[in-house]
């Protein structure tokens, strides 16, 4: 199982009722719950990879006009 490292988009803050209905839920109960959905996590850092190619098909856009 892959570790969940965010908090589900249903939880509110430690102590509080979750949005799905669960009591008294803390960070641990609720990345351990079955309704759990991760919050959307922020981009990922374009490799170096996509950045050559990238690069490499803004020169050859240049020479065809």
């Amino acid at each position: 199982m892959k570790d969940r490292i965010s908090p589900c988009i249903y939880y509110v803050c430690a102590g509080a009722d979750c949005q799905k209905g669960k009591k008294d839920v803390t960070l641990a109960k609720c990345k351990n719950c079955d309704k759990y959905r991760p919050r959307k996590q922020s981009k990922r850092p374009e490799t170096f990879k996509e950045k050559k190619r990238k690069d490499k098909d803004r020169h050859d856009n240049w020479r065809d006009r």
